[in-house]
């Protein structure tokens, strides 16, 4: 609700530009660029997102971890907000 609420407050034209960059964009040559320890995090049922596609960018992102959240939604930190301060927090602590 919270998502949609925001959506729905957002400006028509910001909007608009979110929507083409966010469908039209294509990064996933930049990926495998990454040089950094990369959390990824995904909720075991997000529409936008299927599960196929946290699998793809971990696999393709070096020094990745992929955590699956029992969760719905997909933006966890507001359908999971607890679960996924854990992870983060967790992924944190295992860094040298």
């Amino acid at each position: 609700a919270e998502l949609t609420n925001s959506f729905c407050a957002t400006d028509p034209d910001i909007a608009r530009v979110f929507a083409r960059t966010t469908f039209l964009s294509d990064s996933r040559d930049d990926l495998g660029k990454v040089a950094v320890p990369t959390l990824v995090l995904e909720c075991s049922q997000d529409v936008i997102a299927p599960r196929e596609v946290g699998a793809y960018v971990h696999a393709a992102i070096p020094s990745s971890r992929l955590v699956t959240l029992n969760a719905t939604g997909h933006c966890p930190q507001l359908s999971a907000p607890e679960a996924t301060s854990r992870a983060i927090l967790d992924f944190l602590k295992e860094l040298p």
